[in-house]
């Protein structure tokens, strides 16, 4: 995707499409979620983009629920070293794929 295309479109609340605030990106690397109810959650990016990521992980046992609040680190790799960012972010959505996440700005 290139900033010139479109945004794709959520669903909203009632079902009706609501274009995303920035294109997502295909990005694809370890993530990791801390969430206040002390649950940590591995698994992998499929998507981000400036304001949120989308986690690929298992989501049939956990405890998460949209509105939770948490951090997410993200595993990036330069030069043969790896190193750990992270943000303070939101649970947007859970399904069966996982865990969409809506990073806190610092504001």
């Amino acid at each position: 995707m290139t900033p010139d295309m479109p945004s794709p479109s959520l669903p909203s609340a009632g079902g009706a499409e609501r274009p995303r605030a920035e294109a997502r990106f295909a990005f694809h690397t370890r993530i990791r979620l801390e969430v206040a109810v002390g649950e940590s959650i591995c698994g992998w990016t499929a998507d981000v983009s400036m304001s949120g990521a989308f986690m690929e992980t298992d989501t049939s046992n956990l405890a998460v629920q949209v509105g939770d609040k948490g951090v997410v680190f993200l595993e990036m790799r330069e030069g043969g070293a790896s190193y750990e960012v992270s943000f303070p972010c939101t649970v947007a959505r859970v399904n069966a794929r996982g865990i969409g996440l809506d990073f806190e700005s610092e504001q």
